[in-house]
C-alpha cells in the first residue's frame, strides 16, 4: 500500500513539475508587435493578396484583430490571439454565426446567395441601432468606429473618449451582439499602411 503511495506520489511530482515547464515555456504574446508577427504568419498561410490586416486591439484578455479585403474594403474576418498561449483563432459570435463569407456558414457553403458587403441596414442604421442599445443598457456610451463585414457591421463603445468595448449588428434585422470576452481596453493599433 506504501508503495502505491509512494508511486501515486511521483507520478502527480512529475505531472505537476511538467505542466509547470509546459506553462512557463509556451509562446506568450506580450505586445502588439508579437501579436501582428503571429496575425501577419497566419495571414500568410490563405495565399491571398486581398486580405490585409486593418487593426489590433489589445485588450486584458486577449488581441483582437481585423482582417479586411483591400480590393472592397470590407472586413473579412475578426480573430484572437490568446495572450497566454500564442494561440491564434476566429473570433466568437458574429464573425462566426453573421460572417456571410468567411463564417461557418460562408466557407461550407450554407449561404443561399453569393456574399455582398450590401445589407438592408446601412452603416447609419447600423450606429443608431448601437446608440439606442447603449442609452438603454449602458448609458454615457458612444457607439463610433464602425467597421462593415459581410452580414454585419462591429462598432466601438466608447465612455470618457477611450473604448470601453464592443458590440457587432446584423445588417438584416439588427441584431445585437455584445463582445463580452475581451475584458479592459489597454490599446490599438492601426496596420493600413503597414
Amino acid at each position: 500500500m506504501i508503495n502505491k503511495q509512494w508511486t501515486l506520489g511521483l507520478i502527480l511530482l512529475f505531472a505537476g513539475i511538467i505542466g509547470l515547464t509546459l506553462y512557463f515555456f509556451q509562446p506568450k504574446i506580450y505586445n502588439v508587435d508579437d501579436a501582428f508577427a503571429l496575425s501577419k504568419r497566419y495571414l500568410m498561410s490563405f495565399n491571398n493578396n486581398d486580405l490585409v490586416i486593418g487593426e489590433i486591439m489589445e485588450f486584458e484578455q486577449n488581441f483582437y484583430v481585423i482582417y479586411y479585403e483591400e480590393s472592397t474594403g470590407l472586413g473579412a474576418f475578426e480573430m484572437l490571439i490568446d495572450k497566454s498561449s500564442g494561440r491564434i483563432f476566429p473570433e466568437y459570435g458574429p464573425n462566426m454565426m453573421w460572417n456571410k463569407k468567411y463564417g461557418h456558414g460562408g466557407m461550407m457553403g450554407g449561404w443561399s446567395q453569393t456574399p455582398s458587403g450590401q445589407m438592408p441596414i446601412d452603416r447609419d442604421e447600423a450606429i443608431s441601432i448601437a446608440q439606442e442599445f447603449l442609452d438603454n443598457s449602458y448609458p454615457g456610451t458612444i457607439a463610433k468606429d464602425l467597421h462593415p463585414f459581410y452580414g454585419y457591421y462591429t462598432i466601438h463603445v466608447v465612455k470618457d473618449g477611450e473604448v470601453y468595448g464592443m458590440l457587432s449588428v446584423n445588417g438584416f434585422d439588427g441584431v445585437i451582439w455584445c463582445h463580452n470576452w475581451h475584458g479592459l481596453y489597454l490599446q490599438s493599433r492601426s496596420f493600413h499602411d503597414e
